[in-house]
């Protein structure tokens, strides 16, 4: 999981890196950066998409499993966003069906 200290966007930066290795390039890498045209592969984007449902513990929904998705920190990070916002309802409606 992601320290307290460290926000979700730059958990996903840092996952980034670690799967594409901008960093080694030398490549600074920006929040609206088109991942794909800077060589993002298939096999490197579901990389990158494991990483990053076990770095916060969550599964993305089928319906965001995407180029678009996985097109920038920004998509990203709005998918992680998401899913968590999801996950959080439905561990709350869980709770709600087990107490009645």
């Amino acid at each position: 999981m992601t320290t307290s200290q460290e926000s979700v966007v730059d958990t996903v930066r840092r996952i980034i890196d670690q799967q594409l290795n901008f960093s080694v390039h030398g490549h600074e890498l920006g929040s609206d950066d088109d991942l794909w045209s800077l060589g993002m592969t298939s096999l490197t984007c579901l990389g990158l998409m494991l990483s990053i449902e076990d770095t916060f513990e969550i599964e993305l929904p089928e319906e965001s499993l995407t180029g678009s998705t996985f097109r920038s920190v920004n998509t990203i990070t709005a998918a992680v966003e998401d899913a968590r916002h999801r996950g959080h309802r439905s561990l709350a409606a869980e709770g709600l069906s087990r107490q009645t």
